[in-house]
């Protein structure tokens, strides 16, 4: 019982995030009562629930195979996209005087999280019980913790790097765009290590048989 209190009184501030989300985040970045550890837990949370959904969706919402299904390799995706963005976030808003840090970033966005936490578990168990003509009531569902997020990401870029509501607009544009530039990189150098692997190879083997 002590424990369940405890993590629940842990928990206190990103719930409070969810109604006072201004608020929230200053309270995260000025005055420390945000932690690395809970950012973490808010993280596992959402991964796990992504992987109950595509587990045990319900027919009509879910094509994926069960018996193919890889679950980590869909944790990789969603945690190489986060790290992405707050690489991305952190390296734009670095030269535009953004007063953020990589771990409150970091934290901001696991913290904003949480409407997921709390939708999609939901949205998993009511699309067990939908028809086909019904499925507008799941993707409602999904729809709003999906909103919800981009909003509290939107009110914590705000709020860590102390820009102003447009500032923070313009900021999250180029954050993609370093986002593309960063993905290009890495795809160029996959690409060009593969190259020099297989030349590598065939020199090797091209040796061994002479």
């Amino acid at each position: 019982m002590s424990f369940a209190i405890k993590a629940l009184r842990a928990y206190k501030l990103p719930m409070y995030i969810l109604t006072h989300p201004f608020d929230g985040f200053y309270d995260m970045k000025y005055l420390k009562q945000g932690t690395l550890r809970l950012a973490f837990f808010n993280l596992l949370a959402v991964l796990v629930s992504y992987a109950i959904h595509d587990q045990y969706a319900g027919l009509v919402v879910n094509p994926q195979n069960p018996l193919t299904l890889n679950s980590l390799l869909n944790w990789v995706m969603i945690v190489g996209a986060l790290i992405l963005f707050c690489v991305s976030n952190w390296s734009v808003t670095a030269l535009t005087d953004g007063e953020g840090k990589l771990k409150e970033i970091f934290m901001m966005v696991c913290y904003a999280m949480t409407p997921l936490v709390l939708t999609i578990v939901p949205a998993t168990i009511l699309s067990r019980f939908l028809s086909i003509e019904e499925i507008g009531f799941y993707n409602m569902l999904m729809w709003i913790g999906m909103a919800y997020f981009v909003i509290l990401v939107y009110a914590g870029l705000v709020v860590v790097h102390n820009y102003t509501a447009s500032k923070a607009l313009v900021t999250i544009f180029l954050t993609f765009v370093a986002l593309l530039v960063i993905v290009f990189l890495i795809t160029l150098l996959l690409t060009l290590w593969q190259q020099l692997y297989v030349f590598a190879s065939s020199i090797y083997t091209e040796l061994m048989f002479r």
